[in-house]
C-alpha cells in the first residue's frame, strides 16, 4: 500500500526539518499517540493506541531516520507491534523543497501489516492505514499553522456533527425522543 503527496508549509525548510524531528511535534501529530521518546540520533520510540479495522490495541512501536540530508530529505523507517492485533512496518521518504518563502513538502509512503490486523480484509487495512499516514501529515500542518486546536473529526457521530446543520439535530432529537417515548409508553 503507498501513500504519496506534497504540502505547503509556511515555514523555511531548516524550520519544518525542525518541527518533523521535534519530540513535542511527532506526539501532537502521530494519530493516537501516547509518548514520543528519543532513544538515540535519529531513533524514536513511540506508543499509540489505535483502532484499525475493528482491532483498538496499543503499538509499540520504533521510527528510524536513514539516509538523512538534513534540512532536505530523509527515509523514515518504522516498526510497529501490536501485540495479539498484529504488526506494521514501513517507510516514508520525506523531501523538503524551498517554495515561495516556504517550503513544499513531498512525501511517498508505503506499509505492510500482518497478523489478526492483515485478517480483515485488504481494502479496509488499506484505507485506515492511509488515514492514518494523511491524519499524521495533516494535523503536521495545522500544527505548523498554528491550528493545533483544531483537530480533524474521528468517530462518526463527529463527522454528523460538522455534516448536518442545527436544524437537523434538532428535527432528529425530537424524532428520537418521540421514539424512545413511544416504545416505552405505546401510545403517545
Amino acid at each position: 500500500m503507498d501513500v504519496q503527496g506534497k504540502r505547503n508549509i509556511p515555514l523555511t525548510p531548516a524550520q519544518t526539518w525542525e518541527a518533523l524531528n521535534a519530540t513535542q511535534m511527532l506526539k501532537a501529530c502521530i494519530p493516537g499517540c501516547e509518548s514520543v521518546t528519543q532513544i538515540g540520533e535519529g531513533q524514536f520510540e513511540v506508543v499509540q493506541v489505535l483502532d484499525i479495522a475493528g482491532y483498538k490495541t496499543r503499538f509499540s512501536s520504533t521510527l528510524t531516520l536513514e539516509d538523512v540530508n538534513p534540512p532536505h530529505s530523509y527515509v523514515l523507517r518504522f516498526e510497529g507491534n501490536g501485540g495479539n492485533a498484529g504488526f506494521g512496518i514501513g517507510r516514508a521518504l520525506i523531501a523538503l523543497q524551498p517554495n515561495d518563502g516556504g517550503t513544499q513538502m513531498n512525501y511517498q509512503a508505503s506499509a505492510e501489516v500482518g497478523g489478526a490486523i492483515a485478517q480483515m480484509g485488504q481494502a479496509a487495512v488499506d484505507q485506515a492505514v492511509k488515514g492514518l499516514i494523511e491524519d499524521f501529515f495533516n494535523r503536521f500542518e495545522r500544527n505548523v499553522r498554528g491550528e493545533a486546536g483544531v483537530q480533524a473529526p474521528g468517530s462518526v457521530v463527529e463527522r454528523l456533527w460538522f455534516m448536518m446543520p442545527p436544524w437537523a439535530w434538532a428535527i432528529s432529537t425530537l424524532v428520537a425522543v418521540f421514539i424512545i417515548y413511544w416504545g416505552l409508553h405505546g401510545t403517545w
